[in-house]
């Protein structure tokens, strides 16, 4: 792949094409936006794109350069991403970037960073970027991935040049899916529209049945089935997930313990695996409530304009047009409280239980 194939954010690839031109490559850019509309991607390809041996403006996907940095192995390129159980970016996380900034590249004239979820960074760590960025090490390039740009320090985001990411489009991300996962047509409208524009949510709906859950769920609370039960039922369900994810990363570790590593290598891969861990379950929980809100967000819409052009659940029409539902802006509202108080880590039965309840009722 290469910049020029990268779909819906023409405005941020001319920006980093037109530096590239122009060989004026600063040392900050921060790439924000929703998640899933291809900062990572453009990232990486702009780090191709630097590296190439063509160096034409964009990346040939042909040379040792770029086929290194596309299987992620190019000495010069390091990825920075949260890690131990709190999730975050420290302050010793950067003074690891910093000592191989310090040092000359092995390969090409760019050292390149790309910190994921930068808005992940404590503050005592931004502290210390933001020395980094007053006084860049040579040649290295830094790009920031972030969806929420605000959370950044105000002199880190006005020392890196800022690129905007837009949500990708609705027949862009349907298009895809098509090709991608050769689905028929009115599923991946559906799926496209759910996804608001972010390809890394539709692909994962495709994968998962966190969809046909949450179906399955708005229908049997819509029947009259008893809501604590159900609350219960879909707890056990979410720790089901959790361990088969533990499980599954714990095999993962046992495969890197293979090697010969220190103790303290090992303890390092474990904290990872246990932010990793935390990080997939609180994501997967938020998704489930999200999804129940764009089954209301439906039902709100369709019983007020009648218009199937505005539903996203467009493979759902029998559903919305018997107006199984009611109250969908309460539902809407006991959502959201539901997402606050998981964010406040109060015990998810509970949380379920107060929403189950709320999303059963009927006039």
């Amino acid at each position: 792949m290469s910049l020029h194939e990268i779909r819906d954010q023409e405005t941020a690839v001319r920006f980093v094409r037109n530096i590239l031109r122009a060989n004026r490559i600063p040392n900050g850019l921060l790439f924000y936006g929703p998640g899933g509309v291809g900062k990572g991607l453009t990232a990486v390809e702009l780090a191709k794109a630097i590296n190439c041996e063509k160096q034409d403006g964009d990346a040939c996907d042909a040379c040792l350069a770029c086929r290194k940095v596309t299987n992620g192995n190019h000495p010069d390129i390091t990825y920075l991403s949260p890690s131990e159980k709190t999730r975050l970016i420290k302050k010793d996380d950067i003074d690891g970037i910093n000592e191989l900034a310090a040092l000359r590249p092995f390969e090409s004239q760019w050292r390149i960073f790309i910190i994921q979820d930068a808005d992940r960074m404590n503050p005592p760590a931004q502290n210390h970027f933001l020395k980094t960025l007053e006084e860049p090490p040579g040649k290295s390039l830094f790009i920031l991935l972030t969806e929420f740009p605000r959370v950044l320090l105000p002199t880190i985001r006005s020392r890196c040049q800022q690129v905007r990411f837009r949500a990708l489009r609705q027949e862009t991300v349907a298009d895809l899916l098509r090709r991608e996962r050769d689905l028929p047509e009115e599923l991946a409208e559906s799926l496209a529209g759910i996804a608001e524009g972010q390809m890394t949510r539709a692909l994962d709906l495709v994968d998962s049945e966190k969809r046909n859950v949450v179906l399955s769920l708005t229908s049997r609370l819509a029947e009259g089935e008893d809501p604590v039960e159900l609350a219960e039922e879909f707890t056990k369900f979410l720790a089901e997930e959790r361990k088969q994810l533990e499980d599954h990363l714990k095999a993962t570790m046992a495969y890197d313990s293979a090697d010969e590593v220190s103790r303290a290598d090992m303890e390092r891969l474990k904290e990872e695996r246990l932010a990793q861990l935390a990080a997939m379950s609180k994501r997967d929980m938020l998704e489930y409530l999200y999804l129940l809100q764009t089954w209301y967000r439906d039902e709100m819409i369709f019983a007020v304009t009648r218009d199937r052009s505005r539903v996203w659940n467009k493979d759902q029409f029998e559903r919305l047009e018997s107006g199984e539902g009611a109250n969908p802006s309460e539902k809407l509202q006991a959502i959201e409280t539901a997402r606050m108080y998981l964010d406040r880590f109060i015990n998810e039965e509970r949380v379920f239980r107060d929403l189950f309840l709320t999303l059963a009722v009927s006039p």
